[in-house]
């Protein structure tokens, strides 16, 4: 029981935290297509084909979560052309932080709130929604004194 506690206590809502994580994934892109046809009569025809197709990247996600808030940057690849955010960065809603895993979802817009789930043990992130599908490993930084590189 005592460890528990310690572990609890290591997870206090208060202290922000803050994670960059590096990954990739496929990006949900409308396409379409137009076509035309003839057949030997003389007869034409056109027709347009929409669909989506997969569109694989590589990009970085950051977020940091204080409390039962949160904020998180989406890889720009996944944003549809409608949404909300503020300079690429999106409220976590329905936060979670427990001892094995953070849980929540981004509110990019009102028909798209892609899932995430990161694993504390590991540090693995996943992230699904309408817009595609995202995987990664996540690291914690402290943004007041970390490094630059130039």
């Amino acid at each position: 029981m005592l460890a528990l506690l310690l572990m609890a206590a290591d997870i206090d809502a208060a202290d922000r935290l803050d994670l960059v994580c590096v990954g990739a994934g496929s990006a949900n892109k409308q396409s379409n297509s137009s076509v035309y046809v003839q057949n030997n009569y003389g007869d034409s025809a056109w027709g347009n084909v929409v669909g989506n197709r997969s569109v694989p990247f590589d990009d970085q996600v950051n977020l940091w979560i204080e409390g039962d808030e949160g904020r998180l940057r989406m890889p720009r690849v996944m944003l549809p052309l409608i949404r909300g955010g503020d300079d690429g960065w999106f409220k976590i809603k329905s936060v979670t932080v427990g001892q094995w895993e953070i849980t929540g979802s981004v509110a990019v817009n009102f028909m798209n709130n892609p899932k995430f789930r990161i694993d504390r043990r590991n540090g693995f992130i996943t992230m699904s929604g309408k817009s595609g599908h995202y995987s990664g490993r996540c690291s914690k930084y402290d943004p007041d004194s970390t490094a630059v590189k130039f």
